[in-house]
């Protein structure tokens, strides 16, 4: 499903989209018993090349306007290492037809209430004469839409036609229709697929059909569990394991010394997908390795280590570190020497725990920085995990990298990279911007990065 964010996605999951002509072809009839199941809450594991990321449910309820409100909820792992929360909020009235009144969708982070977008998706709230257009037509959305897929799929129950339903994407003034197919009929399931590679199967409860499973081609997918087991999980966000390497156009010389750069992004299809948020009109983004004034209410500083005796073993390590040491950018300094010659790197693909590294000494750059931000803790002082690219010389491009950020008591930031040794990030560092983990990873195969220009901390400029 070529789809630029994951928003659109679950859109498609089960708010289906316009079917055109379905107040005829449809009776009200199999609308009412799709409305006898309406508050029974649906779950589903999410999941990307069959590793499971997250969830993402539907509740529905009856406001004190007498409206009906149905309410999904997103939630997958980001690439800072927060998990990220979807909500989007869909209000019908209660009487035919049945029409949309209101819709709208909130990202936040779970560990913070605060939201870093909040999107009106209907009814539109510009000027746009091609948008306005289209909302005239998104006037006659009603839960005869919203369930478009469903009430053809009671329909088919007494068809041989394989060809379901054509459905526009709703509130998107460039959508064009899908078209869905049945591939496969059993007495329990029905298999449809859609025109933009998307397969889907449902099954039938008491004649009313439930999604069990969607993936599309891009590795994402989405399985029904019951709500028992629902409650029952424990997501964690995945280790980054991605070797990827974004190729430059020209080699950067000296690049642990770098106070700033400008770079160009280029994408092989044009979409900037998250990246948007951090680059300029031309995709230009230019870094520093000076200290900043944090601007992040969306991150939660500091780690967490539930074990007591590791715990008690890294305040045993910090006491040691720092003894002696009174201020802060200096305690910083200390522990950044104190990770960089204990642990040794490797280049592998496993997630351990903090307590595993400081028993095995070995890490790759996560295990690094996850214990520098442990220390760092301990330490009372505010860090946290960054996950972004970097400039990695060996092979002359940019990969995925992760390093630290430490918040001052005067509200300053300095970035540190426990795995080169540095006490200052160089310039080359640069952080994901806020969104799904698989998101970010797939622009970046896409993704080239073109040098406009580099500093030194001499002033030396290429």
């Amino acid at each position: 499903m070529k789809i630029p964010n994951v928003f659109m996605w679950v859109f498609l999951v089960v708010l289906w989209g316009t079917l055109t002509g379905c107040e005829n072809a449809q009776s009200s009839e199999p609308l009412d018993r799709i409305r006898t199941s309406f508050f029974d809450p649906q779950h589903y594991v999410v999941a990307h090349n069959g590793l499971p990321i997250g969830t993402y449910s539907r509740t529905a309820s009856q406001t004190e306007d007498d409206e009906y409100e149905f309410r999904t909820t997103l939630s997958m792992p980001s690439a800072n290492g927060l998990i990220l929360a979807t909500d989007s909020v869909y209000q019908f009235q209660t009487r035919s037809p049945y029409q949309l009144s209101v819709a709208s969708r909130t990202t936040y982070s779970v560990s913070n209430d605060q939201p870093y977008l909040v999107e009106q998706i209907y009814p539109f709230n510009n000027n746009d004469a091609e948008i306005r257009a289209n909302e005239e037509s998104d006037k006659e959305y009603g839960l005869h839409e919203f369930f478009a897929l469903e009430l053809a799929l009671i329909a088919s129950l007494e068809s041989e036609e394989d060809e379901l339903v054509s459905i526009p994407t709703p509130f998107h003034e460039t959508a064009k229709s899908i078209q869905w197919t049945i591939r496969e009929r059993s007495d329990q399931s029905i298999e449809v697929s859609s025109s933009v590679g998307d397969l889907a199967t449902y099954s039938f409860e008491e004649g009313l059909p439930r999604l069990d499973e969607l993936v599309d081609d891009t590795g994402l997918s989405m399985k029904w569990i019951s709500e028992d087991d629902f409650v029952a999980l424990n997501f964690q966000p995945p280790h980054v394991v991605e070797d990827i390497r974004i190729p430059i156009d020209r080699p950067i010389e000296s690049p642990r010394s770098l106070s700033t750069m400008t770079v160009q992004f280029e994408f092989l299809d044009d979409e900037l997908g998250p990246w948007s948020s951090l680059l300029d009109e031309h995709n230009v983004l230019t870094s520093s390795a000076e200290p900043k004034v944090s601007s992040y209410t969306l991150f939660e500083w500091g780690g967490n280590v539930s074990d007591s005796q590791t715990s008690q073993k890294l305040r045993s390590i910090v006491a040691e570190v720092i003894e002696g040491i009174d201020e802060s950018d200096l305690i910083v300094n200390a522990l950044v020497a104190y990770v960089n010659r204990t642990i040794t790197y490797t280049n592998w693909n496993t997630l351990q725990s903090v307590e595993e590294t400081i028993a095995q000494k070995i890490g790759d750059c996560t295990e690094f920085a996850q214990l520098f931000t442990a220390l760092a803790t301990v330490a009372e002082l505010p860090a946290r995990t960054v996950v972004g690219l970097a400039y990695h010389e060996s092979s002359q491009s940019f990969g995925i990298h992760a390093w630290n950020e430490v918040l001052f008591e005067d509200g300053s930031t300095r970035e540190v990279d426990p795995t080169w040794n540095q006490i200052h990030a160089d310039a080359t560092h640069i952080e994901f911007p806020p969104a799904y983990q698989h998101e970010i990873v797939s622009t970046l195969k896409k993704l080239r990065i073109k040098v406009f220009s580099v500093g030194y901390d001499t002033d030396q400029s290429t």
